[in-house]
């Protein structure tokens, strides 16, 4: 499946500004003309000067051509096409209400990497590739550059490199930190890895369990894991790619409450009390972690028990209504899980 295909490329991902130039652009009045566009659908010239200011500060100077339009609903989607250094697609989200340009996202063709991306983020995203990608897996088939300012919990200001099943974001607002996840069969992993995996998911001890059908090789922060898990990401079992540790382990399966109304009531009162807690997980974070809960203490928050000690390992994990664990992470003292 080539996710790149969907238009709706906001990270799901996977949660960046250029700063508030472009937004303030795009609300400004329109100029008496608007150069360097054509167009073959109704828009006025305030929408159009608005939606050209974003491209061009995320392009440069090119040829716009604004090809179709659907205005039908208060959010508008106008697509159209880029010609200058490089040809390009575009999709453009317009709030008609507020006046403000949502989002852009420009689809270049992978061969015109070198013509549209920065060197500098070139020559990162090589080296990340370099470390990341040992078995030299990843085939860029199309760059997108997105802009999204009104999009609160993912990427804002990106870069993403489209592979197959492949993704690689470039997070232009952090610093260009990398984000990257590729996808692998489990006929392609080490069976030692998948047993492991198989054999974490059953000491968490949920009744029910989903078989795993794919592992992904993910960078997200501090994080370089693989990440086995299902369609439904129902079961999840995350590995460190150097280390070899398990970092976490869940089984929604074991989720057994019938709503938000259900959980709030069943979760009203601690279900555990701290000492109850500790006796529920030690012998699952000892055999999934190797991490002995000794000395620890317990801070709880609805349904989850966060178990902690200074300079170690934190350890968080998540209870149903029965009182038994269906989730539980460890996150090292200095932020790494590789």
């Amino acid at each position: 499946m080539k996710k790149w295909s969907s238009v709706t490329v906001t990270a799901a991902a996977i949660s960046i500004l250029l700063g508030s130039a472009p937004l303030a652009l795009a609300q400004q009045p329109a100029a008496a003309t608007v150069q360097n566009v054509q167009t073959s659908v109704k828009l006025d010239q305030t929408v159009t000067k608005r939606l050209t200011d974003v491209l061009n500060t995320l392009a440069g100077k090119q040829t716009i051509e604004f090809t179709s339009v659907d205005n039908a609903f208060g959010l508008w989607t106008i697509n159209g096409t880029l010609r200058g250094t490089a040809n390009a697609d575009f999709i453009q989200n317009y709030d008609s209400k507020k006046g403000i340009v949502q989002s852009t996202s420009i689809i270049y063709d992978s061969a015109d990497m070198n013509k549209v991306m920065d060197h500098n983020l070139r020559s990162k995203v090589a080296s990340f590739l370099k470390s990341f990608d040992t078995d030299k897996v990843f085939k860029t088939e199309a760059i997108w550059r997105v802009y999204s300012p009104v999009d609160e919990v993912g990427l804002q200001n990106y870069w993403v490199l489209w592979g197959n099943d492949q993704s690689i974001y470039i997070d232009l607002d952090h610093g260009n930190q990398i984000t990257a996840s590729f996808m692998y069969s489990l006929k392609d992993v080490k069976a030692a890895l998948t047993n492991k995996a198989n054999r974490s998911l059953k000491t968490l001890g949920m009744t029910t369990i989903k078989p795993f059908e794919y592992v992904l090789r993910q960078q997200e922060g501090n994080d370089t894991v693989w990440n086995f898990r299902d369609d439904n990401e129902l079961n999840n079992v995350l590995i460190g790619v150097k280390t070899g540790k398990v970092w976490a382990v869940k089984n929604e399966l074991g989720m057994d409450w019938t709503g938000d109304k259900d959980f709030v009531k069943a979760f009203a009162r601690p279900k555990l009390s701290q000492t109850q807690a500790l006796s529920a997980a030690k012998s699952k974070v000892q055999s999934l972690f190797g991490i002995n809960l000794k000395g620890y203490t317990v801070k709880i928050k609805d349904n989850e028990y966060t178990f902690s000690q200074k300079g170690a390992v934190t350890v968080v994990g998540k209870i149903n209504k029965k009182g038994a664990f269906y989730s539980l992470e460890a996150m090292p003292a200095n932020g790494v899980r590789n």
